[in-house]
């Protein structure tokens, strides 16, 4: 087997967004901003401005492309270094071919898991490459992640 698996991907798949779709995160903004101000919590109202256009202006950010690479110390994201040492278990989600990924479980507890998109590279590959290094446990990505990639965040 290679000492190294090496592949390219989007850094979150991109959702193309509607004028509809700007027009909603604008007016619930608008909206929570004049309830806030009318119960007197200003810096509340002053918060979701700045959310909110923070929010767009990520929207309208194309991904980044970066490089991702396994190798004998761990995993490799773009600059972001993941030993191995650091990581208690994987799971390689393949179900969806168009959704692909890895799921690391960190022993970090700010950055529980991690997930790795796999594009067109083949999971068993991967998947054979790292039960050299850490065992593989189920786990699946968070309600919230999910539904956020619904949304088209």
């Amino acid at each position: 087997m290679e000492n190294k698996i090496s592949w390219k991907a989007l850094e979150y798949k991109r959702k193309e967004k509607t004028a509809d779709w700007y027009w909603a995160v604008i007016l619930i903004a608008l909206s929570i901003v004049v309830i806030s101000f009318i119960v007197n919590d200003a810096l509340f109202g002053i918060l979701i401005i700045i959310a909110t256009g923070l929010l767009l202006s990520i929207s309208l950010t194309p991904p980044k492309v970066f490089e991702i690479s396994i190798n004998q110390k761990g995993i490799k994201t773009g600059k972001e270094m993941y030993p191995f040492a650091s990581l208690e278990s994987f799971w390689v989600e393949a179900s969806d071919k168009s959704n692909q990924k890895i799921l690391l479980k960190s022993k970090k507890p700010l950055m529980p898991l991690i997930s790795i998109p796999l594009e067109e590279h083949n999971h068993l590959d991967v998947r054979e490459f790292l039960l050299q290094y850490l065992p593989e446990v189920e786990m699946h990505e968070p309600l919230g992640q999910k539904i956020m990639e619904k949304l088209g965040f």
